[in-house]
């Protein structure tokens, strides 16, 4: 089996068990400055604020992955689902304002590679006890288990749950936590849920 250890609920890949050990908080009210590019970096964002309303003062709007897509409707999509496929996609647009909603426990890559980005934390995220014990009791029968972000990763440290087992970050960000954890892990080639469960079966299957 293989576990995945997330911050939402949604579809569960098959082959896999997905267990949610962070939850979602809103900050407050978000004030969301002008600019010509959005950047929607969650699929939880439109959960929090009306992005169809707030996307009407941009030129674009850029979601980090197809699940983020699906949630947010019109807006294009990087080919890397992770802060560097958003810088690599604002450098290939006309020079602009950038304007990032995430999450306050998002890293600050993005701010590090591209100039004119203005950070916007529309929720916070905190451990869930009640997915914890779930993943305490399971976690055992793991295989492999998929780290869905760096707060993830870092939460399920913390309660012992990743000692011994086979360990997958969905992308660098969380593969970053682990690594100055002193976690020995693999990175899934494609920031995605799916991808990274697809990921860990193949390390699972015997060579030949």
């Amino acid at each position: 089996m293989i576990l995945v250890l997330r911050a939402k609920e949604g579809r569960c890949p098959e082959g896999a068990l997905c267990v949610r050990i962070a939850e979602a908080i809103p900050v407050g009210p978000v004030h969301v400055p002008d600019g010509d590019y959005l950047v929607v970096m969650s699929s939880l964002i439109p959960k929090f604020v009306d992005v169809s309303s707030i996307s009407r003062r941009f030129r674009r709007v850029i979601c980090v992955g197809p699940e983020t897509a699906r949630a947010v409707g019109e807006c294009i999509v990087p080919r890397r689902y992770d802060s560097r496929g958003v810088a690599e996609m604002l450098r290939a647009l006309a020079p602009g304002r950038a304007v990032v909603l995430r999450s306050a426990k998002g890293n600050d890559i993005l701010k590090r590679l591209v100039d004119s980005v203005v950070e916007v934390p529309v929720y916070d995220l905190a451990p869930d006890p009640i997915g914890l014990e779930r993943a305490r009791e399971v976690v055992e029968a793991a295989e492999a288990v998929v780290l869905s972000s760096g707060f993830v990763a870092e939460i399920a440290h913390r309660a012992g749950l990743l000692a011994g087992k086979m360990l997958v970050a969905i992308g660098p960000a969380t593969s970053e936590v682990l690594a100055r954890a002193g976690l020995r892990h693999y990175t899934s080639p494609t920031s995605t849920v799916e991808a990274a469960v697809e990921y860990a079966k193949s390390l699972l299957r015997p060579k030949p």
